[in-house]
């Protein structure tokens, strides 16, 4: 049992009261989802950031249906070739105005409020409408990677959706690339195990995304039968324990090789972390070295031959979206 309380001062003796409780149970709402004790004053800011949530939820759909929300590619590189193999699709919101509301800004909102498998599905069917473009072109032995959120569980049937997609669009299974966070074995962990083994069967390709985020646990490892590790971009921050970290993660990518596991190392930025990588046997990369997270025609423009061409890595129009 725990207690949230709010706290709202009166600044004004006219205000209802009414309107003072709105605001500390605002205030309360805070700590929602907490696990201990805690009070927390009301400020203005939560109200503005409450508005800017509700303006968000209430603009959502017709933006999907405006095609407002659009994915972007960022490319996936062999480290040892430097070849394009797939890219992963990322979602953006760009508005008729032209201002761009960012991931982190809208995406916990979807999440918070339950409509985070809206934007899911909308990347997924995106995907599989790209996928089915690229048949019998230079990009037809590319795939594209997609999330599930931990909220897809609860929402969806996840195996009925993803293999109506690919029937309906008639794409190899394989080319579409399902990335499930380590979370989703947390919350739910028989439903996940159960659901990758008949993906896989059916012939979807599995990978465990942000491996090392969270309370990462090796031993789940034995249990989830996946077919590529993603490691966490973490491991490549600056740290007082650099050297710490860099045999974590040589450890973590030798114990995937031994499972058969191909490891997709997140956020590589630099040429000094492409050589360090290469060097502890990281299989694939993705990062800004290589590639920001772009729109679909640059995407085909820049890398349509498979060449990763790291000179015009920086040089997006895209840049900072």
């Amino acid at each position: 049992m725990t207690c949230t309380i709010g706290i709202c001062r009166i600044e004004d003796a006219l205000t209802p009261i009414s309107v003072l409780c709105d605001r500390a149970f605002l205030a309360a709402s805070m700590l929602k989802g907490q696990e201990s004790n805690g009070y927390v004053w009301y400020s203005e800011n939560m109200m503005s950031n409450r508005i800017r949530d509700r303006a968000i939820l209430s603009r959502f759909e017709d933006a999907l249906k405006n095609d407002e929300v659009q994915i972007f590619l960022q490319a996936q590189v062999d480290a040892k070739t430097h070849r394009v193999l797939g890219a992963e699709a990322l979602s953006r919101w760009l508005r008729g105005d032209g201002r761009i509301i960012p991931p982190n800004l809208f995406v916990p909102i979807l999440e918070e409020h339950g409509k985070i498998w809206q934007l899911d599905y909308y990347v997924w069917r995106e995907a599989c409408r790209l996928l089915k473009s690229w048949q019998h072109t230079e990009l037809a032995d590319r795939y594209i990677s997609v999330n599930i959120s931990v909220k897809d569980m609860y929402y969806l049937d996840l195996y009925g959706i993803f293999t109506d997609l690919v029937e309906e669009y008639e794409i190899p299974p394989e080319k579409l690339e399902l990335e499930i966070t380590e979370t989703v074995f947390m919350d739910k962990p028989k439903e996940a195990i159960s659901l990758i083994r008949r993906l896989k069967e059916y012939g979807f390709v599995i990978a465990i995304d942000d491996f090392g985020s969270g309370y990462s646990s090796l031993s789940f490892l034995k249990d989830i039968q996946a077919d590529i590790l993603k490691i966490d971009m973490g491991f490549l921050h600056k740290t007082e324990h650099q050297e710490r970290s860099r045999i974590i993660l040589k450890s973590v990518i030798a114990l995937a090789s031994e499972l058969g596991m191909p490891t997709v190392v997140e956020g590589v930025e630099t040429e000094q972390q492409v050589r360090d990588l290469t060097a502890i046997g990281c299989d694939i990369f993705q990062g800004f070295y290589f590639s920001q997270p772009i729109p679909v025609a640059e995407y085909i423009e820049r890398f349509q031959d498979g060449t990763a061409d790291v000179s015009q890595a920086g040089k997006s129009l895209s840049a900072g979206i």
